[in-house]
């Protein structure tokens, strides 16, 4: 028979199940709610006192009590249990005459495992619809299932009541993650704008802070509804060690003036431990995950108050409150260890004590961050003024030396400036020479033919070279883009076959190739001189790094409002890795030095190119490399 006496319901107010419960453990996990309400069983519950709490353990626990309403309740009653983080609580409420009859029970699945769909949890805790009757006395069983702390919070609520409790829970809730998630921020924040790693680590400590307590307070599974379920144990456990591991690099950054060596060696070995029992808490047992972290933070709270009177005795400012802050959170970890374990019995006080404690040492390191972060800013100001006395006196020393450097770089700049115009002078005087006298030769009519023949290809290169000696005159705007272009309508294939036939004349021994596939000419608008520059570029790269015998392949066509040109040659490729870094000016391929060059034929190509909206792109073709210009098509208006 029960021994517990059935909790009456005489009143509109909360019920707490504490001294009403009995209780009946299955080591085999074995038994079902059939064999539960069945003789042997039913008659080996044991009440307890106050709330049942069995510290770490694998089996299941079955609890139970009786309840009578005599007073109707608004909005009806309800069975709220906790704490959030059980894994699997089944509630079979009576709701028929037979209380031997598992058919007349309503069944509940609940707990963190349990997707928020089945459960229906929409508020922190775990709330049954209990359908009481008036002045009848009803059983409600409970199977405990989880991998966490084996222990049990419940109430009898009224509907108001309990609509009014979980706002007021979810409020002051939010409240406490947006502090520490607003500060850890702040934090964050602090530590990229002074890059110190002190504000880094406390932000870090308080982020993961953040993602236990969203988890541990079951506020998880209202945000995110459709995996909660999945997570939440990882969200406690590991985030409580990653916790762990920056408040310990948190300690030992911030007590870094008065620590030992011993005590260095210390903090080494507790991120140690911590950090191993991060990685491995998807492998470890829920209780010795607890227990480390626990022993982790007993002693680590232990070693930074001490180093806190250390810091006290030496008035470094904010020790004061690290010290304060630090006492007081030693006394939450023991307790809760205490209660974990069995040894303090559970209540409501003891299942929100770390929160509060925590809450309260937030708030402590943050006053004294706070503090050391004015005096840093108090002795920052400080040097900087006399940073600045010094800058003054060291500037007003620099003045004449300085002076004396900007007069021997103009008379540098100076010296360039006649040296360039000497060499255009120079270039230029004897090509118009030659030029004109290779027209008056041109102009003897009784010379054989051949004779005709050699001076008209030495005109045209004679034209080239000077057209090339504009270009390479021009390289110094190309590079700051500070050059004009001299438009009108060209036709693509003339130009390109301009260009194949000077390349021929340039390198005779050359094979290239032309290729069309067009109805008629495309017209461009661009500037001749420039696009042949660039078209000649690159027939040299593709004649200097091909095999010598090899084709070198010229393809126009159209494709939609484009002229399409590819040179094509047969050589060693370009590594895909290198085919932007080309382009870039001055740049080579290394194990290229044999092949001469300066690096700047391709960036030339594609400013020019860029230049008359185009593009230019390579890739290799199996045999070799494909260059691909690509220049907007003139329409037919």
């Amino acid at each position: 028979m029960a021994n517990a006496e059935p909790l009456m319901l005489e009143e509109h107010r909360t019920y707490p199940l504490a001294g009403h419960l009995e209780v009946f453990k299955d080591p085999t996990a074995q038994l079902d709610f059939g064999h539960i309400l069945s003789y042997p069983i039913s008659h080996d519950f044991k009440a307890i006192p106050g709330y049942f709490n069995e510290g770490f353990g694998s089996q299941v626990i079955w609890l139970r009590f009786q309840v009578r309403q005599t007073v109707p309740f608004s909005g009806g009653a309800y069975l709220a249990l906790g704490p959030p983080v059980l894994d699997y609580v089944t509630v079979y409420v009576q709701i028929g005459g037979n209380s031997n009859d598992p058919d007349a029970y309503r069944e509940f699945r609940l707990g963190d495992h349990i997707p928020v769909s089945e459960s229906q949890r929409y508020q922190p805790d775990f709330v049954v619809p209990l359908n009481l009757t008036d002045g009848v006395i009803s059983w409600v069983y409970i199977r405990l299932q989880t991998s966490s702390n084996l222990a049990l919070l419940g109430s009898i609520k009224p509907g108001d009541i309990l609509a009014q409790s979980n706002n007021i829970i979810l409020i002051l809730q939010v409240a406490m993650l947006s502090v520490y998630l607003f500060t850890a921020l702040i934090s964050l924040l602090l530590y990229i704008r002074l890059r110190q790693s002190l504000f880094g680590f406390y932000g870090m400590f308080l982020l993961f802070l953040f993602n236990n307590r969203i988890s541990a307070t079951g506020i998880l599974p209202l945000v995110f509804p459709s995996f909660a379920h999945h997570i939440n144990d990882i969200m406690v456990y590991q985030n409580a060690c990653g916790a762990c591991i920056f408040l310990v690099l948190f300690g030992s950054t911030l007590f870094e003036p008065v620590l030992s060596l011993r005590q260095r060696q210390f903090f080494r070995l507790l991120l140690v431990i911590a950090s191993l029992t991060f990685i491995s808490t998807p492998f470890l047992p829920i209780a010795i995950i607890f227990c480390t972290i626990f022993v982790i933070g007993i002693c680590l709270f232990s070693l930074m108050i001490w180093l806190s009177f250390k810091s006290l005795k030496k008035n470094i400012y904010g020790s004061f409150y690290y010290c304060v802050a630090f006492s007081l959170i030693l006394v939450g970890p023991a307790m809760e260890l205490l209660r974990l374990t069995g040894k303090l019995p559970t209540t409501m006080v003891m299942g929100n004590l770390v929160q509060f404690v925590t809450f309260g040492n937030i708030m402590l390191l943050t006053l004294g961050l706070a503090d050391k972060l004015r005096i840093d800013h108090k002795n920052a100001l400080l040097a900087e003024r006399n940073a600045k006395q010094n800058a003054q006196e060291m500037a007003t020393e620099m003045t004449v030396e300085l002076r004396q450097k900007q007069q021997m770089l103009e008379d540098t700049l100076e010296r360039q400036v006649r040296f360039v115009s000497m060499v255009t002078h120079e270039y230029r005087t004897p090509l118009a020479v030659i030029r004109i006298n290779l027209d008056l030769l041109s102009k003897k009519k009784h010379e054989p033919r051949i004779l005709n023949f050699a001076v008209n290809k030495m005109q045209r290169a004679t034209a080239r070279l000077m057209e090339l000696l504009e270009v390479n005159l021009d390289k110094a705007k190309f590079a700051k883009d500070d050059f004009q272009l001299s438009v009108g309508n060209l036709g693509v294939l003339n130009l390109v076959e301009e260009v194949i036939g000077q390349a021929g004349e340039f390198w005779p021994w050359s094979q290239l190739d032309l290729s069309t596939r067009l109805d008629a000419d495309l017209i461009v608008s661009g500037d001749r001189r420039l696009l042949k520059t660039a078209l000649l570029n690159l027939l040299d790269n593709a004649i200097k790094y091909s095999p010598e015998g090899s084709a070198v392949e010229v393809n126009v066509c159209r494709q939609g409002t484009e002229a399409v040109i590819d040179v094509i040659d047969q050589g060693v490729g370009i590594p895909p890795e290198e085919r932007e870094r080309v382009f870039e000016k001055y740049y080579r391929i290394p194990g290229n030095e044999s092949v001469l060059g300066s690096g700047m034929g391709l960036y030339l190509v594609k400013i020019i190119v860029g230049e008359h909206y185009g593009t230019v792109a390579i890739q290799n073709n199996g045999s070799g490399t494909t260059v691909t210009v690509r220049l907007p098509v003139i329409t037919a208006s």
